[in-house]
């Protein structure tokens, strides 16, 4: 087996596992915390939204929303701080497939995140927090899910 990187996450937490073979133990690599994203809003932002006055207008400001809000952009870069973690590593061919086990909100944020080659390495993708498992307990949930993913594939060849 080539050198596999499980990366687990969530918004706040992140533990990267590497597996060699499937019989081994997966040896934790790397761990990132992100307490920002679970922080308040109002912890975040110790102001107020900024205002503007619309053409004409004198005296009647209007509030300025922001476009996402500062848990959601501190967020953003927790996925942006992993995926350079993973550029790094994969141009120094650390690994050669990469499994994703993260949380389904944080996954979508994840894919977005990723470059086109960071993107061709991902061989598998789970859409579940298991950040607080074991790593021989995220090994056993991913491998089989990999085995129900090459089932259907199997089933919907011989269709």
């Amino acid at each position: 087996m080539e050198v596999t990187w499980l990366l687990v996450a969530n918004r706040t937490r992140a533990r990267i596992l590497e597996v060699r073979s499937e019989r081994d133990r997966p040896i934790e690599r790397a761990a990132f915390a992100n307490p920002s994203g679970r922080a308040h809003e109002r912890d975040l932002d110790s102001d107020a939204a900024g205002r503007f006055y619309g053409k004409g207008e004198w005296d009647q400001g209007h509030s300025a929303t922001a476009s996402e809000s500062l848990g959601e952009h501190e967020t953003d870069l927790f996925a942006i701080d992993l995926r350079e973690f993973l550029d790094h590593a994969r141009s120094e061919q650390r690994f050669e497939r990469l499994w994703l086990i993260a949380a389904p909100a944080f996954l979508g944020q994840l894919r977005s995140a990723f470059s086109k080659p960071l993107r061709q390495r991902v061989e598998l993708e789970l859409d579940k927090d298991l950040t607080t498992d074991t790593p021989a307990e995220i090994l056993r949930r991913a491998l089989d899910a990999r085995e129900a993913k090459r089932t259907r594939e199997r089933a919907s060849e011989q269709s």
